[in-house]
């Protein structure tokens, strides 16, 4: 039997970090060269580890979770876009070396010396829920006392232009189209036991699909689902109640409980 997750920490923000966000944890400019989605991890990890106020080798021992649907698409694009201009031999290596998924898991292991096992779950829309399982994973094979399950996305600059010309054209395999794009990013330190911190618990998490990808859960701002499910997730924890989470989203469901928790 998977454990329950008890949510020790969390953070998510919708837009982009700034260097002045990073003042209390790390010297900007250590920050130059990161892609700004793993920058947008990287907050959220230090304000989620903040409030979990674990111990130095607490942290080196925690597990890395990341959701990271589609992956750092702004270096991908750039990335193929040195090949078709320059050939493959004057490609771009620090495009590539950004486009790909564990870039982020990197950063956010070298900034915060985790040493523990570490997941990329790249799988789009059920990126999130992939990770809360592996979280369980880590938790019920006692690999690691603590796991950050993190979520972080980009914005599609192909899928932005063509929306912006034609919302309909992605449905149902957007949000909110005729919106403007937004990165959204999230983090929570979670562990199998409570903790003083401990402020929600996160049971029964389960990840299905169906074949009815028309219906979706009443989206909040235009991001994937995978980091919408983040999202829908901080607006549950603000209002401290039990709750049983639902998100439909192109074929994909992810269902669980949410229960507020008091330390006793």
């Amino acid at each position: 039997m998977l454990p329950k997750l008890y949510v020790n920490g969390f953070s998510s923000l919708i837009g982009d970090a700034t260097a002045e966000d990073f003042a209390p944890f790390v010297e900007a400019r250590k920050l130059r060269r990161a892609e700004q989605i793993s920058k947008n991890a990287l907050l959220c990890t230090y304000q989620a580890l903040a409030q979990a106020q674990l111990s130095a080798v607490d942290v080196e021992q925690m597990g890395i979770s990341l959701a990271i649907g589609a992956g750092a698409l702004e270096s991908t694009f750039k990335f193929i876009n040195s090949i078709l201009e320059d050939g493959d031999e004057l490609s771009s290596p620090t495009a590539f070396a950004s486009s790909v998924h564990n870039s982020t898991a990197l950063m956010l292991s070298l900034f915060l010396k985790i040493h523990g096992p570490c997941v990329i779950t790249g799988q789009f829309d059920a990126s999130f829920a992939g990770a809360l399982l592996t979280a369980q994973q880590f938790l019920a094979k006692q690999m690691c006392s603590n796991v950050l399950v993190a979520v972080t996305e980009d914005i599609n600059p192909l899928v932005a232009e063509e929306c912006a010309k034609d919302p309909a054209v992605f449905d149902p395999y957007v949000y909110q189209p005729m919106q403007p794009a937004k990165r959204l990013s999230a983090a929570y330190v979670v562990s199998a036991k409570p903790t003083a911190q401990t402020r929600f618990v996160l049971s029964d998490i389960c990840l299905s699909n169906t074949v009815d990808k028309n219906f979706q859960t009443a989206p909040q701002l235009r991001v994937c689902s995978c980091a919408h499910s983040a999202l829908l997730l901080t607006e549950i924890f603000a209002k401290n109640m039990p709750h049983s989470f639902h998100e439909q989203f192109a074929g994909t469901i992810l269902d669980m409980q949410v229960e507020p928790y008091v330390f006793s």
